[in-house]
């Protein structure tokens, strides 16, 4: 992206300042979201001034790579809040299907998928402990 600088210079450094976010709500009991906008906050008073199209321009056009890694901690939090009753649950619902693109139920797994082994070591391991 030509003439736009970048906030962070990699996704590493957004993952790691979004977990220490993160942290930081669960180890307040959840009196916080974590929404991109609260992030946003938290950033420009911890970090520097941030606003979420720049977190947007971060996930979806700089280090794409990382968005699932973002959304995967948003939802851990989130759940976990939800599920020792500090947030409310219709809400942390709706945020997990919108924002973490959480599912009634799975995706069907193709019958293509690759076969990677592990589940054949796996049994070959067990069954090498059973007998030793």
């Amino acid at each position: 992206m030509a003439g736009r600088p970048k906030k962070f210079k990699e996704g590493k450094h957004l993952v790691e300042l979004f977990t220490e976010f993160c942290d930081e709500i669960k180890a307040n009991m959840f009196l916080e979201v974590p929404t991109q906008t609260n992030f946003c906050r938290w950033l420009s008073r911890r970090f520097s001034p941030c606003d979420r199209k720049t977190i947007y321009n971060s996930l979806n056009e700089y280090f794409p790579t990382i968005k699932k890694q973002f959304e995967q901690l948003q939802s851990d939090t989130i759940a976990e809040g939800a599920m020792l009753g500090k947030y409310q649950q219709t809400m942390s619902i709706f945020a997990l299907k919108n924002w973490c693109k959480w599912q009634d139920k799975p995706e069907p797994v193709s019958s293509d998928a690759a076969d990677d082994g592990f589940l054949d070591a796996l049994e070959g391991k067990a069954g090498s402990l059973w007998e030793g």
